[in-house]
Formats: structure tokens, sequence, C-alpha cells
């Protein structure tokens, strides 16, 4: 439902896999929840909208990985690769 409503580009890098890979990338993203699905419990219900973002493998990596025990927000990893100055992911 995600991807239906918010399609298959990466919300940090806009990494696009169907444009690099063509038919091979049709469709392929990760899902990442906003808020972790361990700090949520068993009763909440996701909304697919405000809860979920499409991005690339790299950039879910990186938001988890993190800052000082802090996994990132899609905003505070867009600044990073700004302050690096790319421009072409």
């Amino acid at each position: 439902k995600c991807i239906e409503l918010k399609g298959c580009i990466c919300a940090v890098c806009s990494m696009n896999f169907e444009k690099v890979y063509g038919v091979l990338g049709k469709n392929f993203i990760h899902i990442h929840h906003i808020v972790p699905i361990s700090t949520i419990g068993e009763s909440y219900e996701i909304n697919y909208e405000t809860d979920l973002v499409p991005v690339c493998p790299n950039c879910h990596a990186m938001l988890h990985r993190g800052l000082n025990g802090h996994v990132l927000t899609v905003k505070e990893l867009k600044h990073i690769i700004e302050i690096n100055g790319v421009t072409d992911i």
C-alpha cells in the first residue's frame, strides 16, 4: 500500500531503480517504518501514508545505522547528503 501511495522512488536520495536497471528494477524499493517497529505495540495500526516511506537499500541502511544510537529521520539523512555535496546518486 505504501508503494501504491508513494511510488518506488527513494524519499531520501531520489534513486529510481527502474530508471537505473530497467525492467530488473521495476517496482523495487525498501519500505522504512518512520516509527521503528520495536517501539510500537502489537495493537498499533500502521498508517501506510504517514508511518511508512519508500527508501533505497543504501539509504535504509544509513537511516538505521544512525548517529549516536539514534535512528535518523529522512530529513536528517537528506541533510547529511546535502552537506557532503552529493548531487548525483
